[in-house]
């Protein structure tokens, strides 16, 4: 027996076959320990399908961290303004129509909560990546295009030049009834031996675009073909109606454990809702060596 894996880019998707079989990795799974910064930083960049769901998570999960950290900042970033088409998958409403969606959000949730976040009516770059001093930043990755995920993930390794601070990218990306959710830190380079040396916890991950490299590649359309948005596709299809605020409360999730309660113990998950099914990788060294495809030496052993 085979089951689907789709990796979804925003765009297009790429399947693989993976054997069905009992999964027991997660009983040998570690904890994921991030740096100890006294500030955080919380950047959701995509604030239209998934990213206007997450946002209230985002608010709520702020306020959490308040007695946790000396200081905690909110920043959302989207370039694009709300319109009549996007109110049936994303989570605006007739009144905000017209505004931006960084703005829109960040205003409503501001209020809601009472909390301070910024918005940036633009798209993000990665020249905006300013490491801060002994700040722990958590990136949202919310964003449907290669364009967009390349940012990230050079902003990622900008981010993570100093030692006094550290970066986080939490990416989350959807087709119409499938999607992921990823988590890593680490560009280039990354050699499971180094992250299991601290045992019996994990402390650095391959970023999102190691495990799928094809979130970076660009997608060849024919010639004349005009790429459609998240929104016109939404319209031809109901189905897709729920996909953004499932992916949404998994990232949510992985930012809960990742940042508060400090057990995060799974570096990917599949969501399939044509069979109501999730599938984790759990945060081994055999598992993350598999993901990216890297010859397992005996001598790593087992994360346990």
């Amino acid at each position: 027996m085979s089951s689907r894996r789709v990796i979804a880019t925003g765009k297009r998707s790429t399947e693989e076959s993976t054997k069905t079989h009992v999964d027991i990795s997660h009983v040998h799974a570690v904890k994921v320990l991030p740096k100890q910064c006294q500030r955080l930083h919380l950047i959701q960049i995509g604030c239209g399908g998934i990213g206007a769901f997450l946002g209230i998570h985002v608010a709520r999960l702020a306020c959490e961290c308040f007695p946790l950290f000396d200081t905690v900042m909110v920043t959302f970033y989207d370039g694009d303004t709300i319109e009549e088409k996007n109110l049936r998958r994303q989570n605006f409403c007739p009144a905000e129509i017209g505004h931006n969606k960084a703005e829109a959000l960040a205003f409503r949730l501001s209020t809601a909560w009472g909390i301070p976040i910024r918005a940036f009516p633009r798209h993000f770059s990665e020249k905006e990546a300013q490491p801060e001093y002994d700040t722990l930043t958590i990136l949202l990755g919310c964003v449907d295009t290669t364009r967009a995920r390349r940012s990230l993930h050079h902003a990622l390794a900008r981010w993570n030049t100093r030692n006094d601070t550290q970066a986080w990218l939490i990416d989350g990306g959807n087709l119409t009834t499938h999607g992921q959710v990823l988590v890593g830190n680490v560009v280039k380079d990354f050699d499971p031996r180094e992250s299991f040396q601290l045992r019996p916890v994990c402390q650095s991950l391959p970023a999102p675009a190691l495990v799928h490299p094809e979130l970076l590649k660009r997608e060849r359309r024919p010639a004349n073909t005009q790429q459609r948005s998240c929104a016109e596709l939404a319209l031809g299809d109901p189905q897709s109606l729920t996909i953004n605020s499932i992916i949404a409360s998994h990232m949510a999730d992985y930012l809960l454990r990742l940042v508060i309660t400090k057990d995060l113990r799974r570096f990917a998950t599949y969501i399939d809702m044509d069979t109501g099914s999730a599938r984790s990788l759990a945060i081994t060294s055999t598992e993350i060596s598999r993901a990216l495809g890297l010859h397992q030496n005996k001598s790593m052993g087992r994360a346990s």
